[in-house]
């Protein structure tokens, strides 16, 4: 048994020895392999290739760009408003109607109640005879002294000259009536209108005073009863001035200065109050001078916002 042990024995160092030696050997040429490549790959590092293989590094997500902020743009100011030039505009509206209806044209006007220094005109019809616009202070002078409430009804709302006639008389002498209807001119602002005494409808009248009459208009029982009768005009003299509604107003008309005048003062209705007018015009007939001033009261209604305007005179209505 001996031999055949130590046969065994020499067998086993032997094939222990080429294990060994194959070891050796794949070590070497495992050696060999890492020591060429890395003379080739320049020593490339397979532990950090391996981490990050297995980590890969993220990709930075790039901040998001903020939006700026709208700057507010500064809105341009405003057109400045050109102011409205009511005298401007007022005589250019005269002047159209009269050069298109042939007539020559005036009118006068301020905020019911405020100062006469605050009048506006345009046109050239500046004064002229007042013809029956002078039954407003006749009869209010009348009913004051005791006249007649049915002469008066007639002599304002129809025009009536012998109603009219009637009044002057009941006052008195042709003297004691012209001063007492100067009296009542006076009361409504007009300092210096003087009442003519035979024919009283020849009194001079100019609108200027008369608009100013008109936006003062006397207080009491009697002129409160005329500027009732000055809101109930006939319909058939209803023409200018009467086209405005709820206006208190009274005309007058005769053959007169080369033609045919006609006029008319009051009050009238606008926005915010009232403002106190007087027009006259001198036109080849009557027809075509309450023709014309159809078309001022048109041309003034256009301009209403425009116009000034005050308190409107309370009545007894």
């Amino acid at each position: 048994m001996w031999p055949f042990d130590q046969r065994s024995a020499r067998r086993r160092r032997a094939a222990a020895g080429v294990v060994v030696v194959g070891v050796l050997a794949t070590a070497l040429l495992r050696g060999s392999f890492a020591t060429a490549n890395a003379k080739e790959l320049g020593q490339y590092d397979w532990t950090a290739a391996a981490v990050a293989i297995q980590a890969p590094t993220a990709v930075a997500t790039p901040a998001p760009v903020a939006t700026p902020a709208p700057v507010p743009s500064t809105p341009a100011p405003p057109e400045p408003r050109a102011t409205f030039d009511l005298a401007a505009e007022l005589a250019s509206a005269v002047a159209a109607v009269a050069a298109d209806t042939g007539t020559t044209l005036g009118v006068a006007l301020l905020a019911a109640g405020s100062d006469p220094a605050s009048l506006v005109t345009a046109g050239t019809w500046v004064s002229g005879r007042a013809w029956s616009t002078v039954k407003v202070p006749i009869a209010i002078a009348a009913l004051a002294a005791g006249g007649s409430d049915a002469a008066a009804v007639r002599a304002i709302t129809e025009s009536d000259n012998d109603a009219a006639r009637q009044l002057w008389d009941s006052i008195g002498a042709a003297e004691q009536a012209a001063t007492a209807a100067e009296a009542v001119l006076r009361a409504g602002g007009d300092t210096k209108t003087v009442i003519e005494r035979n024919p009283f409808g020849h009194t001079e009248w100019d609108l200027a005073a008369q608009a100013g009459f008109a936006a003062h208009f006397p207080t009491g029982a009697a002129a409160d009863r005329v500027w009732d009768l000055m809101g109930q005009i006939d319909a058939s003299q209803s023409w200018g001035l009467g086209r405005f509604a709820e206006a208190h107003f009274k005309g007058g008309w005769s053959p007169d200065q080369g033609g045919y005048v006609v006029r008319q003062f009051g009050q009238a209705p606008i926005a915010g109050g009232c403002v106190a007018l007087a027009v006259g015009v001198t036109a080849p007939s009557f027809a075509s001078g309450t023709g014309a001033l159809d078309q001022l009261a048109e041309a003034l209604a256009g301009l209403a916002e425009h116009l000034p305007a005050g308190p409107c005179r309370a009545g007894d209505e």
